[in-house]
């Protein structure tokens, strides 16, 4: 026995988490959990706590069982603990050393000279320093005793064990070991520690399992052929080979190994590891990643029959730690789901007296970072292919998540979706054959693609936030490849070097292809897309999906394109020869027609931008914004270091470890602590613009049966609220104002030819306004504008001949020809077109007609007739159709011959119904017939009297105030406005101008010019008709002639 001096010493503990990111106005994204819970190890179970490592870092922990809380050692590992999920097992070594059985934490160390230290739990009080002896290896700590070994681990020649006593530290061989063997040490507390021992001769394998006594040394031989040995608080376990085929597990009394073990079958019980929790075993299998079990087993208690028993818990590691007291702890779950993570934890099983076992969460273990393979980042939507939700790497190595990012301001997280399922490695990963690599496009609309993103020879994107398939694109190339997306646009190669693709992908799930052509460099903006021809240096781009031509320029080198990227005016190529080698690169500028090299890199073009990755030296931003440097070379440009290399992780090829949002501005990298960040450029975005459209339809018939107006609009960068409003092209009334908040990649506006009250809006021309205000406050609003002509909708007062909203003129013959006369709406007040209707003579001869309202509900306006009975029918003309005596009809009375006016100045009353007004040929008085709708009319009530020798005329709303108007003209050639009141009476009449004698008819003609206003003709006595257009006020513009010959008509209306 050696006696070695020792010192002492008060070491230090250190609490918390790490650092919180403050890196200027970079953010660091929220990961996923992975699928496989973090790794962790159990490197001492103590009287109080137990120490722990994780995977991904290099901190040791002493978590408390009482409290659960967790304690930082001042001493760290080497370098984080790296754990392989694919094949359920760690990367390299895990770390050891640290003490096994008590509170008593052993700290190894080979500077200044191999010593171990030993401190209690987390530190902070007094240590103790035990030199390791020349000669000798540190093995392990078990309580306060140091073991250590002479020779190799495979070629062992002794153990000795290193003890403090009296402030001294001695040295005792182990007697009774094996010499030359493999010997290791498998386990122990405080009191014994066993020992394995394997050497090989030939190809037979010796086994030897040894149980040493810490305190005296004694060595004592248990069965060579067990299979495992482990120990419990009173217990030794000893499981190996029956009498049978079967195993059995023996459990001796530690006090006394001579007393005859009391035996249990294991031979059905799953137990790749095993433990006594006092009597009871329990056990659990390892992991079977060949089977995608990657995220362990359920831990079950052996049943009375020698099967699984009562199931501890649903998942658990193959790590059973037993603690001093006989308690073990194991890292595991109570519930298992097929999708997302688990709620991992350390749980501690205690026996009770009866037998029971008693399970109780100590701590929770922080899920692992996902590892994200792919990444796509468009209009601030960022798209990631990580290994969170599932993992099935032969199938599925995670699922794609998408985050909503702010779209002004600093680019926080908004909100994150888990989508539907991602697989495989795409062919452009490089020299990552140890990864899993997704190359990811996003379209700025709300989908994302990947490269080799097939199905059964189709070429798919998925929509963010949706776990479904999005559109798809039949192509009908072998192994096609996407080379580029913007948003309902997409360029498929063929991976072998054939043909190329231009498809448009169609919401919900379909899609067309638009062209197939010889492949060549190709890209896209919006409808835009620009190509170059096999061998040829020229780049031309056409608008999609018509094909028209657009601009073109040549290389500057004359070069041909083996790439093309393109973001607003900017247009990226890159030449490549077969081998790889860089024949050119640069960006051209259509604003101005000059051209840029560029380096020789991994370019990603942004807006106003180019990131470029080479290897070593990180991520370096090339400014553009202010324009191409006069030299022509990029090295002129403003330029710097956007990320370093050493805060890349190890995917840094474009589009799987890096991005940019050419719909935005920001660039995205994933770090190599998983997270991926984003950082803003600082450039400033091109003014908000529309990049590709749905123009709506210039007409709309809302009688179809599904009648709607729609457009979609492609925005160049986010907008943070858009507008659409519809007008009335010739009153410039707003009928509908629609709205909607932060629109990312588009804007989809749909009308469905109604007012904001519900109501079909009349026929006529109307006026659509889009406008959309920029998220990032840059550049002006955006402003898109159209027309379309409504038919089929609420009728316009006086509008027969050609569902266009404009008032027109209804005029009989003498021969009984009735014409509808349409208004011409082209500013004048004029009437033109004719459709007629014949065969008004004898019993149908009209006495009086007064074009209408829609009284039959079909939205075609109606005409009140008179014959020559007295009888007034409601004449029920089809839309654009003649008027004639077979045309359908309904009776509204008889008995109307009483009366020599009949006119309908429009509604009088309020209720939004046209009524009629009558004049008694005996009395002069004027009666009002307020409308109930149908042809049917309240009984008249007296609204004036006096009003012989007036010529009166209906003449609809003068001025603007929504209610119908009465012109009337006195024998002194006076014409009068009687403005309605709403309430079914005339107010006070008004002076609109004199000298009216000269017109023997007069008509309220409606909307004629097109201007939105009540206009008014007049045929004087030499047969000339006049147009006199409204002002909107109650008065009339200077008089334009319609035309001669009009008294070929004996009656206006």
């Amino acid at each position: 026995m050696v006696t070695l001096a020792i010192t002492a010493g008060t070491g230090a503990a250190t609490t918390g988490t790490a650092a919180a990111d403050t890196s200027g106005e970079t953010v660091v994204v929220s990961p996923g959990a992975r699928f496989v819970p973090r790794a962790t190890r159990v490197l001492n179970a103590g009287e109080t706590g137990f120490l722990t490592a994780q995977e991904g870092d290099d901190r040791l922990r002493w978590t408390d069982y009482a409290t659960g809380a967790a304690t930082v050692l001042a001493d760290r590992l080497p370098k984080p603990l790296e754990y392989d999920p694919e094949e359920g097992r760690p990367r390299g070594d895990w770390p050891t050393g640290f003490g096994h059985g008590s509170d008593t934490v052993a700290v190894y160390a080979q500077s200044p000279s191999p010593h171990v230290t030993l401190q209690q739990r987390a530190g902070g009080g007094a240590t103790t320093t035990v030199p390791v002896p020349d000669g000798q290896s540190y093995v392990e700590t078990y309580g306060t005793t140091v073991i250590t070994r002479t020779g190799t681990q495979q070629a062992t020649t002794g153990l000795h064990l290193l003890r403090t006593e009296a402030g001294e530290v001695t040295d005792q061989r182990l007697e009774g070991l094996p010499e030359g063997w493999n010997l290791t040490v498998s386990e122990g507390d405080a009191r014994s520690a066993v020992v394995r021992g394997i050497l090989w001769e030939g190809t037979t394998m010796k086994n030897g399992w040894w149980l040493v006594d810490l305190a005296g040394g004694q060595v004592t031989a248990l069965a060579a052929n067990a299979h495992r040995v482990t120990l419990g608080k009173d217990t030794l376990l000893q499981v190996g080979p029956g009498d049978g085929t079967g195993d059995v597990a023996e459990v001796f009394d530690r006090n006394d190994l001579s007393a005859a073990p009391r035996v249990l079958d294991v031979d059905n019980f799953p137990g790749d590891a095993m433990r006594l929790v006092g009597d009871a075993l329990i056990g659990v299998q390892a992991a079977n990643p060949g089977n995608n079990q990657y995220r362990g087993q359920p831990l079950y208690r052996l049943g009375a029959d020698g099967n699984t028993g009562e199931e501890l818990l649903a998942a658990a590691t193959t790590e059973l730690s037993w603690a001093p007291d006989g308690s073990v702890l194991v890292a595991g779950a109570e519930t298992v789901t097929d999708r997302g993570p688990l709620d991992w934890g350390y749980y501690r099983f205690t026996a009770a007296a009866d037998g029971t076992l008693t399970r109780k969460r100590v701590a929770d273990i922080e899920d692992m970072p996902a590892q994200p393979a792919g990444i796509a980042l468009g209009s601030g939507i960022l798209t990631t292919a990580d290994d969170s939700d599932i993992f099935q790497p032969h199938t599925y190595i995670g699922s794609y998540r998408s985050t909503w990012l702010k779209t002004s301001g600093r680019p926080d997280e908004i909100r994150t979706t888990v989508d539907g399922l991602t697989s495989g490695r795409d062919a452009d990963c490089g020299w990552l054959d140890a990864s899993y690599c997704v190359t990811m496009f996003a379209s700025g609309d709300g989908f994302h693609g990947r490269k080799e993103g097939t199905e059964q020879g189709s070429t798919m994107l998925f929509r963010n936030g949706d776990p479904k398939w999005g559109p798809t694109v039949t192509t009908g190339l072998m192994s096609p490849e996407l080379v580029d997306l913007s948003g309902r646009f997409g360029v498929v190669n063929e991976a072998s070097g054939g043909s190329q693709v231009i498809g448009e992908f169609r919401s919900p799930d379909s899609g067309t292809v638009l062209e197939k052509r010889p492949q060549g460099a190709a890209a896209l903006w919006g409808n835009t897309f620009w190509s170059s021809a096999p061998n040829s240096s020229t780049v031309s781009s056409k608008t999609l999906p018509a094909g028209t031509a657009g601009t073109s320029f040549t290389t500057l080198n004359k070069c041909v394109p083996s790439e093309l990227q393109t973001v607003g005016r900017w247009v990226y190529w890159e030449c490549r020869d077969n081998a790889n080698w860089l024949q050119g690169a640069g960006v051209y500028d259509r604003q101005t027609g000059r051209s840029t090299t560029a380096p020789n890199a991994k370019v990603l073009l942004g807006d106003g931008y180019f990131v470029a990755h080479t290897e070593g030296a990180g991520l370096t931003l090339f400014d553009l914004h202010n324009g191409l440097p006069a030299g022509g070379t990029y090295t002129d440009l403003p330029q710097r270091a956007l990320v370093s290399a050493a805060d890349l992780s190890e995917n840094t090829v474009r589009r799987s470890g890096w991005t940019v949002d050419r719909f935005g501005g920001h660039v995205a990298y994933t770090g190599d602590d998983r997270r991926v960040r984003i950082v803003p450029t600082s450039i400033p975005a091109s003014p908000l613009s529309v990049i590709d459209a749905k123009a709506p339809v210039t007409s709309l018939d809302l009688r179809a049966a599904a009648p709607s107006w729609a457009g979609t609009w492609w925005l160049s960068k986010p907008a943070a609220s858009w507008q659409l409003t519809v007008q009335n092209k010739a009153s410039g009334q707003v009928v509908r104002t629609v709205s909607g908040a932060e629109a990312r990649g588009t804007v989809a506006a749909a009308w469905d030819g109604k007012d904001a009250a519900g109501r079909l809006v009349a026929n006529g021309a109307y006026t659509w306004t889009l406008s959309a205000k920029p998220a990032d406050g840059q550049g002006a609003a955006l402003a898109q504008s159209g027309s379309v002509k409504v038919t089929g909708g609420a009728t316009a007062t006086r509008d027969f001949v050609g569902d266009d909203g404009f008032g027109d003129l209804l005029a009989f013959t003498s021969a009984g020809v009735a014409d509808f006369r349409g208004g011409t709406g082209d500013g004048t007040g004029t009437v033109h077109a004719k459709v007629s209707g014949s065969g008004w003579t004898g019993a149908n001869s009209v006495t009086a007609a007064v074009p209408f309202d829609d009284v039959s509900g079909d939205r075609c306006n109606d005409v009140l007739v008179r014959v020559t009975s007295g009888e007034l029918r409601a004449y029920k003309p089809s839309c654009g159709g003649a008027l004639k005596p077979t045309t359908p009809f309904t009776k509204v009375g008889l008995g109307w011959n009483i009366y020599d006016v009949l006119t309908s100045p429009g509604d009088l009353t309020g209720d939004g119904r046209s009524d009629v007004i009558a004049r008694e040929t005996s009395t002069g008085y004027l009666y009002l017939y307020e409308s109930t709708g149908a042809g049917v009319f309240k009984a008249r009530v007296k609204i004036g009297s006096g009003w012989k020798g007036y010529l009166l005329a209906g003449a609809g709303d003068l001025n603007g105030d929504g209610k119908g108007d009465l012109l009337a003209r006195d024998t002194a050639g006076v014409l009068w406005r009687y403005a309605g009141t709403g309430t079914g009476a005339l107010a006070a009449r008004v002076k609109v101008g004199s000298g009216w004698q000269v017109y023997n008819s007069l008509v309220g003609v409606g909307d004629a010019s097109g201007d939105g206003k009540a206009d008014l003709l007049a045929r004087d006595t030499a047969g000339v008709l006049w147009a006199y257009r409204g002002d909107g006020k109650g008065a009339f513009a200077s008089r334009t002639s319609v035309g001669a010959g009009w008294q070929m008509y004996s009656r206006l209306s």
